[in-house]
């Protein structure tokens, strides 16, 4: 979906999602009447959201367009309850839970707006504004040579002597070179395949290590930030991926890594096949299967099961907020919007639910705050400011 579009459904849910909890008004209220008077098929739209059985029959309906077009990935979670209910769950854990972006409201019409073709014809200004993150790496020889990569192509692959991009164009090539690295900046990503073979998406804010040829024994990476690995089977010469303090051997699997310096923790996910990780400091050691998660605390390592999809869902270019907190969904758009974020008086300690898509702008991502009684603003030196409304109220009042 183009992002605009997207932008005003969610502006039309977040609506929905105020008329509903009952703290909607003023000019918000004449917003959604004028919306609502424009044509019956939004008035149609309304009443879904507002109807259970109508409400199961989209979640089913986007389960199957989701099977249909293999966008598992795009599929936000819903849980249903009785009308009485959902009152009474609203009413307790909405100053906990954060409306983030395509819940029920958005869910509905975003399929009706699929299945229909017809466009959602209100729009607002937003006065923030951040692109998304783009193709952006740097590879570093070394022997000190240094390239930008192309910011139209996507992925480089090191073989053969030379470093040239997926459709043969060369970037540069190896000579005496024994190392390199590439590195993605915040708001940056980009894929990269290892001399053998091995497939390495890199998230936002992320460095890869390696050598520009394996040894016959093994071979061996080192990671700092998030990456999701396919790494190529060879049964004799293990695959090794070195974080801090923990190091990951696999022979042939996918998985990935979460090791930005910034957190306190490393997760390794697995998706296919098994792997060893293994923490540095204690020598702790787990095994993986797939559906396991591994967490390194740096004091401890643990092994949990968890939703592999919603873990990796920044692989499919999606956002998934689901159980996460305030500061851990800034994180995520630090990384990918490349803003630095400033907490400011009293900020909740809120939970999100939900997601949305990684082509989105950042005002589309921030308006899903509002629902939280949380407010922020971008300066021009590329701060992203979040601030609870109750302190600016205090504020305006001493």
């Amino acid at each position: 979906m183009d992002p605009k579009e997207e932008e005003k459904l969610i502006l039309i849910s977040s609506l929905v999602l105020r008329e509903m909890r009952g703290t909607l008004s003023g000019e918000d209220r004449l917003f959604l009447e004028s919306w609502l008077q424009e044509s019956i098929w939004n008035q149609q739209v309304y009443q879904r959201c507002l109807d259970e059985a109508q409400q199961r029959e989209g979640y089913a309906r986007l389960a199957y367009f989701d099977k249909q077009h293999n966008f598992e990935s795009l599929k936000t979670k819903i849980s249903f309850h009785s009308s009485k209910e959902r009152v009474g769950l609203v009413k307790r854990l909405w100053p906990y839970v954060a409306a983030a972006s395509v819940l029920l409201a958005l869910s509905v019409v975003w399929y009706w707006f699929q299945d229909n073709g017809h466009p959602v014809e209100t729009q607002r200004t937003v006065a923030i504004d951040r692109l998304p993150a783009s193709h952006q790496a740097i590879i570093t020889l070394s022997d000190g040579r240094r390239y930008a990569l192309n910011k139209d192509e996507k992925q480089v692959v090191i073989n053969g002597g030379n470093i040239r991009y997926d459709d043969g164009h060369e970037v540069a090539s190896i000579d005496a070179a024994v190392s390199a690295k590439i590195e993605t900046p915040r708001g940056g990503t980009y894929d990269v395949t290892l001399p053998d073979g091995t497939r390495v998406k890199l998230n936002a804010g992320t460095i890869l290590s390696y050598p520009t040829e394996f040894a016959k024994d093994k071979r061996e990476v080192s990671l700092q930030g998030e990456a999701f690995f396919e790494v190529a089977k060879r049964k004799d010469q293990p695959f090794i991926v070195h974080t801090k303090n923990q190091q990951v051997q696999v022979f042939g699997t996918q998985f990935n890594i979460n090791a930005y310096p910034t957190s306190t923790q490393i997760k390794t996910t697995l998706l296919e096949g098994s792997v060893q990780v293994k923490e540095l400091i204690k020598g702790q050691k787990v095994n993986l299967l797939p559906g396991n998660q591994s967490v390194n605390t740096g004091t401890q390592l643990i092994k949990q099961s968890v939703n592999v999809q919603q873990e990796i869902a920044w692989v499919y270019g999606k956002f998934n907020f689901d159980g996460k907190s305030l500061r851990q969904v800034m994180d995520e758009l630090s990384q990918w919007y490349a803003v630095d974020v400033v907490y400011k008086g009293d900020v909740p300690d809120v939970s999100f639910f939900g997601g949305t898509f990684r082509t989105s702008k950042l005002s589309t991502i921030l308006n899903i705050l509002k629902d939280q009684d949380l407010s922020y603003h971008l300066t021009d030196d590329g701060k992203l400011i979040i601030e609870h409304n109750d302190s600016k109220a205090q504020k305006g009042g001493q």
